[in-house]
């Protein structure tokens, strides 16, 4: 599965074999009744997934979502569209998966109408058990015994689970009586149990316990000896851990508990220590949780009491606790410390190993640009291949490439060189390695640097992407290798064959686009795609930029400059170069509750409000950072959207 192409391009739409279950912990179980899988979602995500009964795009899903103002994180929405893709919820044109037919069960009890009979069975069952002192088996006869015991316990609670699931409306799959497993007995798939109300779930989840105690009460009291492997399969049908469902249906407090979206990562960004702790924090903040674990305490302790009763030595003994209840404590605790320990290793290891492969990069780049002055070779071909991979040559013909190769010379730099003496450059160069200072004078007389430009950009001509302001100057930060062209040679080879916006995305807002935090992650594809979304928009000093309260029609980037934020007429903080605003507005369809004013020479990058939804929609890259980096300054999610959040900064 492409996801990129998934995510973008992809037309989806809901299946149309789907069945729903009521609410449960605030839950909802979607089934494909063709396909028998299934998939827990909160009514919100159930409402994001109705949007697909008409074949549409995730893009413009999130579009529709976002217009509404009932988008979900985006993060969460990238999961459950991933999540629901993987369990036949959503499908793609013409791809529908393959039937699977539930078994033709004729036997059916509501699941209630046994609720005290059930439930009556298993305690008292359990108590007789339990009062009689149980025995390991003395001879083969009684191994045998106890297991066939086992094996007809088992398929009794196993009969009876589907009896209750087909009379309480749910579907039976795969009956059979099954030789490999170990007693050999009756099994069946009762994966549509969570189809059914949490009380019904609950009873079917008993009938084996119930079965299994009433075997093992009826041998405690004829032959204790035989009762030796139904009390095993007890203990072990009632275990908290290891998919056991009678575990799992324990809740307590409104809380609900995470859908099938919200753990258990596919997406990949989602795949982040963060992610996970955040989920972490979420799963030990549940009073669910504890109440799990304390349930496993109580297992611990009835499994010790058992083995106690076998020997000689009960565990409600003094002498017992006094002999192992040191061991049992380390034993205990250590287990703990030592899971606590693998978690926290293997997070820290994730998280070294993600910021060890960018210091890497760093390293080998900083290595590149100082040390290593006389690589690469750029011999011809080396030449064509760099020239190739820019847009801005992509669309010349093979013959002008090669002109332009064999005329560019290698030039080398040291750092805080000037490059360029004059008003009008002589050359026109593209760096290999290193990194260039692009400075102007601004009207008061004082000179800034406006940009850096790194590998893979061009300089010396800045004059013609941007008439408006001529006069730069370049200077060197590091050194720098550079295949150099005389300045009419490019102009007839580049200048004449561009548009001049093309012109000004390349040389102007590519590089500095590269450079911002916010498109550290992006694809060159989005980039480049941003750059020619964007015009450079010019602001006199004073000159309002966006306004308090009014409806917001464009996202903007200071491309040069600094502005300032006020609210309610007064200063609050001043946004520099790289720094974007208007973006949460535009993303919750609401109107900013502050005002930005430009400063003396600032520029910004502007793009349509129709047109950043449907780039932001088309990238999920740009989509979580802009995400991310909003959440960050409202201090509270950009999504969902809540009552009264229709004003933003």
């Amino acid at each position: 599965m492409d996801i990129n192409l998934l995510l973008s391009a992809q037309t989806l739409h809901l299946a149309p074999n789907l069945r729903q279950s009521e609410p449960v912990n605030g839950l909802i179980v979607l089934k494909n009744i063709t396909a028998r899988t299934y998939l827990s979602v909160t009514p919100e995500q159930w409402r994001t997934l109705c949007q697909f009964e008409k074949p549409k795009t995730v893009p413009a899903m999130l579009d529709e979502a976002i217009r509404n103002r009932q988008c979900l994180p985006l993060g969460e929405s990238y999961e459950l569209i991933l999540k629901a893709l993987r369990a036949n919820i959503l499908l793609e044109p013409g791809i529908g998966p393959e039937p699977i037919l539930a078994y033709d069960w004729h036997w059916g009890v509501r699941s209630r109408a046994l609720k005290r009979s059930v439930r009556l069975l298993f305690f008292a069952s359990l108590a007789v058990a339990l009062s009689f002192r149980p025995r390991l088996p003395a001879s083969v006869p009684d191994v045998l015994v106890g297991l066939a015991l086992l094996s007809a316990a088992l398929s009794a609670g196993e009969l009876l689970a589907c009896c209750m699931i087909r009379g309480s409306g749910g579907e039976v799959y795969r009956p059979r009586w099954s030789w490999t497993k170990v007693p050999p007995r009756f099994t069946s798939d009762k994966s549509d149990v969570v189809m059914l109300p949490r009380v019904d779930q609950l009873m079917i989840a008993l009938a084996m316990p119930a079965t299994l105690s009433a075997a093992a009460g009826v041998a405690s009291w004829h032959r204790p000896e035989w009762a030796f492997f139904p009390l095993l399969g007890l203990i072990v049908s009632l275990r908290p851990i290891l998919g056991e469902r009678l575990a799992t249906l324990f809740h307590v407090g409104a809380t609900r508990e995470p859908s099938d979206s919200e753990h258990a990562f596919v997406f990949p960004p989602n795949l982040q220590p963060v992610a996970r702790g955040r989920l972490l924090r979420r799963t030990l903040s549940h009073p669910t949780t504890w109440c799990r674990m304390a349930y496993s305490v109580v297992w611990t302790l009835v499994v010790l009491s058992w083995i106690g009763r076998l020997s000689d030595l009960p565990p409600w003994s003094v002498a017992f606790w006094r002999t192992n209840g040191l061991h049992i404590a380390v034993g205990t605790g250590g287990s703990l410390a030592v899971l606590c320990a693998g978690y926290l290793g293997w997070e820290l290891f994730a998280w070294v190993r993600s910021r060890a492969r960018l210091w890497r990069k760093a390293i080998r780049l900083w290595q590149t640009r100082w040390f290593d002055r006389d690589a690469p070779a750029l011999d011809e071909s080396s030449r064509l291949k760099l020239l190739a991979a820019l847009p801005l040559f992509s669309g010349m013909l093979p013959p002008q490439r090669i002109e332009l190769v064999r005329k560019m010379k290698v030039t080398r730099h040291g750092p805080w060189k000037t490059l360029q003496g004059g008003d009008v450059p002589t050359c026109v160069s593209l760096i290999v390695s290193g990194k260039v200072s692009l400075r102007r004078k601004l009207t008061t007389g004082r000179t800034v640097q406006v940009q850096v430009i790194g590998e893979g950009n061009l300089i010396g001509l800045h004059d013609l992407a941007d008439p408006g302001f001529p006069n730069y100057r370049l200077r060197t930060l590091t050194p720098v290798t550079l295949l150099t062209v005389e300045r009419s040679v490019a102009e007839e080879l580049i200048v004449k064959r561009v548009s001049q916006a093309t012109l000004a995305d390349m040389v102007l807002k590519r590089p500095f686009l590269r450079r911002i935090s916010l498109c550290k992650n992006w694809h060159l594809q989005a980039i480049d795609r941003f750059a020619r979304l964007s015009r450079i928009a010019d602001y006199a000093q004073g000159q309002g930029i966006l306004n308090e309260g009014q409806v917001v029609e464009d996202f903007f980037v200071i491309f040069q400059g600094d502005a300032q934020v006020s609210r309610n007429g007064r200063p609050v903080a001043t946004i520099k170069s790289g720094n974007f605003f208007g973006e949460i507005g535009l993303m919750q369809n609401s109107s900013p509750n502050s005002s930005v004013t430009a400063n003396n020479g600032t520029r910004c990058l502007t793009i349509p409000r129709v047109e950043m939804l449907r780039f932001v929609t088309h990238n999920y890259t740009v989509a979580l950072e802009i995400e991310r980096v909003s959440s960050k300054r409202l201090g509270r999610p950009l999504f969902p959207l809540k009552i009264g959040d229709f004003r933003a900064i």
